[in-house]
């Protein structure tokens, strides 16, 4: 058996909750093997666990129990490191940063599977296979003949299955068998394709003697690498036996080798030649290059109006990236908008891309997972989860539309992919690129502190205007008016005779948003939720939008028993309705969750709108943003005081964001654009900012708001979210929560830091999915102070009987306070 090398040691995160690393001992035949970034299985408290090794030393570390006896780990997984020496730093720091197990954030950054534990087999060593033949041998020779045996096969063929455990563990110490691990996964194995390639020119005698075998070495003959039997088959009659005579001649010969499984699901775009550079772009173009020419970490906030040209700038500086013989990674916060981006990079990078979002199959996932470990691209496009991709010698990092709320998980590891990304070009000493039409206030201000360098793209390409915005006031509509207004449905008739397109955005779907008793005032709820259930008239169904559950209208209201239910509000299928009635003939496109359940899906109606094969665009906020369709010349905003309603200290910020955004769809062309916005609340000064398209004046006037209010980005914030089945153990616990906090908070007043703590308080959704849900907020002027701080609580209530029953969620810079 092999020696342990005393002197050798390994710190492994185990995939698990555990919150510390533990250490085992290197064996002799891994030690040469082993480094940090490397999959490893190890025991753990009388199982075995995988892991990921996050550092290798030659002293053993330093314990308070001096006599301890390290463990040995068990096997490795990996021949060569998945995580480079960065990365295993980022996850330390999100691990400390976020409150969250740093096994579970390693597990995060690896595709499905690959983190799932070995098979464990046995077989016979020398000894072992000279002992199986003895009659007396009794369980050997079990293993007898055979190259591999599991423990269960062992059990079955034993006549005291019950002791096989401790009896194979005693024939391994004896030096009879020997473990041994496959690693198994839930994965799709590699996808083989066969190769026919044509090694010497056949005789044209036997060629011509038939127009299928004559067929097929025409084939070969233009294709020098060979070609897929699978295509062959469709090109030639018989191919299977026209291949098998020509390598049985030796003529030709099929090699197998691994086809690299992809997912392309990009838009069909016209072909254009990378256009020259404004003298805007050139100045931004620039401004950059330095720090990727000799790396530096410099963070730059790219704020470019709607149509400026940000994308081309994303290209070059990719483009130079690589020159460098460097990688990059480019983040968008959605899966639709990456259909576009898709399209752009495989055009100037082809095989070099990468995509990653959850939308991609699992086994194509994790050979482009393979593929970027190896090196082999070098180019990561993807939605939030690609900020933790394994990129050989990341050189620039791209977050678009950095200020958007998608880039933060709202659920197990609450990350921010633009502050994750911040960090990892921080630690890896590169460029990165925040761009934006609407910057986040977060990132304006940290330009405001000199610690984001500001770049401006201040016009269009082309000189094109930016659109012009009338407001509608709502308020003094007819009833016949609820939906589109007047003037909207005017502009509509207007551009549809003229031969243009129409988007029109309403960020709620369904057709009704709720179903009220005209009698009692009761609105129908979910069950699971404390959310009324939306309508949807094509399935003719109620759908909670949270947990997903659907029922039937009923013919009775629940709680008076009347016949009184009537629809209240409207969505994205209402405002179709609406327009199909005012414009029979118009061809129309709906994008929303309903209508696009998969992206292959949207990408069809995206592209029938580049097509002109679709005049009114209807949808959410899926189409609000980066997409650029030359044609639409009308933009209508169906209701653009709905986010302003949430009880947010951000909603001002969001309206503002999707309002300008959804703006900047129009008049992306030749012709000018036009956006007619309804509102009822016209003088609000959100509204008045976007019907100016005054991004700047607006950020002076919250920032300023929110310097009074010590919010963030003045303040830094923390959310508790307390959770349980029952509504009385839900609340006790979050207020014995809130006295924790407020007591930790004292302790620390009292060495002159500070924090404030809010809460307790039921979180606006007090019922989701069954759960019943509570907040407590914490409040602080530096980061340190919220960090020192929660560590102390989050112990104190680890500890704490009277929390046992609830669970406990930490959100660091939560974005939304439902």
């Amino acid at each position: 058996m092999s020696e342990a090398v005393p002197d050798l040691f390994a710190e492994v995160s185990v995939f698990s909750a555990l919150d510390k690393t533990l250490h085992y001992r290197v064996p002799a035949g891994l030690s040469e093997r082993a480094s940090a970034g490397m999959r490893v299985l190890v025991p753990l408290s009388g199982r075995s666990a995988v892991g990921v090794i996050v550092a290798v030393s030659g002293n053993a570390p330093d314990l308070v129990d001096s006599g301890i006896e390290f463990k040995p780990i068990l096997a490795l997984l990996d021949s060569r490191p998945i995580f480079s020496r960065d990365l295993i730093d980022l996850f330390r720091w999100i691990s400390g940063y976020y409150f969250y197990p740093l096994g579970e954030v390693f597990q995060t950054a690896l595709p499905a599977g690959a983190a799932n534990p070995p098979k464990v087999f046995f077989r016979l060593t020398s000894s072992g296979k000279e002992k199986a033949g003895d009659a007396e041998s009794g369980l050997l020779q079990c293993f007898a003949g055979r190259e591999k045996v599991s423990p269960a096969e062992v059990a079955g063929q034993s006549s005291t299955p019950a002791n096989v455990k401790r009896r194979l563990r005693d024939l391994e110490a004896k030096g009879l068998i020997e473990r041994f691990y496959e690693w198994r996964s839930a994965l799709p194995g590699p996808r083989i394709k066969k190769i026919v390639r044509l090694l010497s020119d056949p005789d044209p005698e036997l060629c011509g003697q038939n127009e299928n075998l004559k067929a097929l070495t025409g084939l070969l003959g233009k294709a020098e690498p060979g070609l897929a039997l699978s295509f062959i088959r469709q090109q030639v009659k018989n191919a299977d036996y026209w291949v098998r005579k020509l390598c049985k001649q030796g003529f030709a010969a099929v090699v197998e080798e691994v086809d690299v499984r992809e997912f392309q699901c990009a838009q069909t775009l016209p072909f254009e030649p990378p256009p020259e550079l404004t003298p805007d772009q050139q100045a931004v173009f620039d401004a950059v290059l330095p720090a990727i020419v000799r790396p530096a970490f410099e963070p730059f906030m790219l704020f470019g109006v709607t149509g400026s040209g940000k994308t081309e700038i994303y290209l070059r500086l990719v483009a130079e990236t690589l020159k460098q013989g460097r990688g990059a990674l480019v983040l968008v916060p959605e899966i639709g908008l990456s259909t576009q981006l898709e399209a752009l990079f495989r055009r100037r990078f082809a095989s070099c891309l990468a995509l990653w979002h959850s939308a991609i199959p699992v086994g194509a996932r994790h050979d482009q997972w393979q593929e970027i470990v190896k090196g082999a691209k070098t180019i990561v496009l993807g939605a939030r989860s690609a900020v933790f991709m394994p990129v050989r010698d990341l050189g620039l990092i791209v977050v678009d539309e950095e200020h958007d709320s998608s880039y933060k998980q709202d659920d197990h590891l609450r990350y921010h992919a633009r502050d994750v990304a911040l960090m990892r070009a921080r630690l890896l000493g590169i460029p990165i690129v925040l761009g934006s039409a609407t910057p986040s206030l977060q990132t304006v201000h940290l330009a405001k502190l000199g610690r984001c360098r500001p770049l401006s793209l201040p016009a269009r390409i082309l000189d094109r205007p930016l659109p012009e915005l009338e407001i509608v006031d709502m308020r003094r509509e007819s009833s016949q008016s609820r939906v589109l207004s007047y003037r909207l449905r005017n502009a509509l008739t207007e551009t549809l005779a003229a031969g243009d397109q129409a988007l029109l955005f309403l960020n709620r779907r369904g057709f009704a948003a709720c179903y009220v008793c005209s009698v009692c005032g009761a609105v129908l709820q979910c069950g699971s939720c404390s959310v009324s259930m939306t309508y949807h008239k094509r399935e003719k169904m109620l759908r909670c939008h949270y947990c997903g559950k659907e029922e039937a209208v009923p013919e009775r209201c629940p709680a008076c028993d009347h016949t009184s239910l009537f629809p209240l509000g409207f969505g994205t299928e209402r405002v179709e309705a609406e327009v199909r009635h005012l414009l029979p003939d118009a061809r129309i496109v709906r994008i929303d969750r309903d209508s696009v359940d998969h992206p292959k899906a949207l990408v069809e109606s995206l592209n029938a709108i580049r097509r002109r094969d679709a005049d009114v665009l209807i949808g959410t906020q899926m189409v609000g943003k980066g997409h650029d369709f030359p044609d639409i010349t009308l933009v209508g905003v169906v209701n653009a005081d709905m986010s302003l309603q949430f009880p947010d200290f951000r909603a001002g910020e969001t309206t503002v964001q999707l309002l300008m955004q959804v703006a900047g769809r129009a008049g992306r062309g030749e012709k000018p654009g036009r956006v007619v916005l309804q509102t009822y609340n016209q003088f609000h000064y959100t509204i008045e900012c976007v019907s100016a398209l005054d991004y700047r004046r607006f950020c002076d006037i919250e920032l300023e708001s929110r310097e009074k209010l010590q919010y963030p980005p003045f303040t830094r914030f923390m959310k508790f979210l307390v959770t349980s089945g029952d509504e009385g153990t839900t609340e006790r616990a979050a207020r014995r929560l809130a006295a924790i906090c407020r007591d930790e908070a004292e302790s620390i007043r009292d060495a002159g830091r500070h924090v404030a703590v809010l809460g307790p308080s039921a979180a606006p959704l007090v019922k989701l999915k069954n759960r019943f849900r509570w907040h407590v907020f914490a409040k602080a002027w530096a980061s340190r102070d919220l960090q020192d701080f929660t560590e102390a609580v989050i112990s104190r209530a680890k500890a704490d009987p009277a929390m046992k029953r609830a669970q406990i969620a930490v959100d660091r810079d939560p974005m939304m306070s439902m």
